[in-house]
């Protein structure tokens, strides 16, 4: 099926949990860049999201979803297979994406002008571009793609992680957090239209992030998070590109870490000082700035 057969565009799934204050950014941002509807599971939040998300469920944006499953039950993967239910027949795409990460086309202002490019394609992977603290320290509520405008290179290893745009006619299941199964042997495809092939989980990924702090320049060209990736370790991200946020300032970070102390990725390396690469100034969702504030206004002004 295809977008003309009467299916809207594009639609984008998340799973989240106490992020309220990072919602109406996203949400706002998404919808300028062509998201039509947000189908996003609420992991417990405790932060009042109904609140924020208000305005957003009245216009019919938005369907927050209570998920109670917990996180290391597969939660996101299986929130992801049944947003596939709910998008099917509906949307002829859906993202899934995380609520640090920002999808856009880089040569376009908005998706809807690069994804026909794909129709005949069951699912695009695009890439991250893994974005710093800017030398932020103190959380604010100015937006994130205002505050964080300094990354890493194009091709540092972190760079290589990915995330998915699949046809919910075609998808049969989320296999993770970052990609989805396809039926009779069909695959993904990169922005270049080549088929996807990942690597071999490798579970001594956990066990190197121990090692890291001690042998870290030694290892600069692994990523110790990731247990498996695209067997293509070009970088590419001129067509599809993920601003991907994974620390914001140390406050906020903090903030992250705390409440998920018991996750393994937390532990042994020192995760913010990972992640906090600034080396290339590239504020290109800056362009987007007054057309998000204006919506945001629009949006809050039908609640208030």
């Amino acid at each position: 099926m295809k977008a003309g057969d009467g299916l809207a565009p594009l639609a984008v799934c998340a799973i989240f949990r106490d992020e309220a204050c990072f919602l109406a950014e996203w949400i706002g941002f998404h919808r300028l860049v062509g998201v039509e509807h947000f189908f996003l599971y609420d992991n417990g939040s405790e932060d009042g999201p109904a609140e924020v998300l208000a305005p957003f469920i009245e216009r019919g944006w938005v369907t927050h979803i209570p998920w109670q499953i917990p996180f290391h039950e597969h939660a996101a993967r299986r929130a992801y297979t049944d947003a596939l239910g709910r998008a099917r027949g509906r949307f002829r795409w859906l993202a899934a994406i995380d609520l640090d990460e920002f999808l856009f086309a880089p040569e376009h202002d908005t998706l809807l002008a690069v994804l026909p490019e794909f129709e005949q394609h069951p699912g695009i992977v695009v890439r991250w571009q893994v974005y710093g603290s800017s030398g932020h320290v103190r959380a604010s509520d100015a937006p994130v793609i205002q505050r964080f405008t300094r990354r890493a290179p194009t091709q540092w290893v972190r760079n290589r992680r990915f995330k998915s745009i699949v046809d919910p006619d075609r998808a049969l299941q989320a296999a993770g957090c970052h990609h989805f199964e396809f039926p009779g042997g069909m695959s993904a495809v990169n922005e270049a239209g080549a088929p996807t092939e990942f690597t071999p989980r490798m579970r001594f990924k956990k066990r190197l992030r121990r090692l890291y702090p001690l042998l870290g320049p030694a290892l600069s060209r692994v990523d110790p998070y990731a247990s498996f990736g695209l067997k293509d370790r070009t970088v590419a991200v001129e067509h599809l590109r993920i601003n991907h946020y994974p620390v914001k300032s140390r406050e906020e970070f903090e903030r992250k870490a705390r409440f998920k102390a018991k996750k393994r990725r937390y532990q042994g390396l020192d995760y913010f000082a990972y992640h906090d690469h600034n080396e290339v100034d590239d504020p290109i969702l800056t362009r987007y700035l007054p057309a998000l504030r204006e919506l945001l206004r629009e949006t809050t002004a039908v609640n208030s």
